[in-house]
């Protein structure tokens, strides 16, 4: 048996502090339970990282952080996240997105019936 998450969701992340834990909290109501949350903090100045920090400590296995100690940009911010990825799909969001609750199921459902898809959004 397979204990790897279905999809993970890459999310980088650069001075968010305002919006991040609605961002994360949006992730964490999901209907769809077989997920893990990579996150990347590419050289925020403000908070962004230690709140990050703190849903990593309430979430362990379940969510993962990376830091950048100066600003490196997206691309690099998610490769990095790629990198670390374990998922079968994966799935995208900013640190100021919101995701319905039923986000993934949906994009699973989706997926799953039309394997010729390659993208949803």
């Amino acid at each position: 048996m397979n204990d790897n998450p279905l999809i993970s969701i890459l999310m980088g992340i650069y001075n968010c502090e305002k919006t991040l834990c609605d961002a994360i909290d949006s992730i964490i109501a999901q209907t769809y339970e077989n997920w893990e949350l990579i996150l990347c903090d590419d050289g925020s100045k403000d908070k962004t990282y230690d709140i990050a920090s703190e849903y990593v400590s309430r979430y362990p296995g379940k969510i993962k952080l990376i830091k950048h100690e100066k600003n490196a940009g997206l691309n690099k911010t998610l490769n990095d996240c790629l990198k670390e990825a374990t998922g079968e799909y994966i799935a995208r969001m900013d640190g100021d997105d919101l995701s319905m609750p039923d986000r993934l199921e949906k994009e699973i459902a989706a997926l799953r019936a039309h394997p010729d898809l390659m993208i949803v959004s």
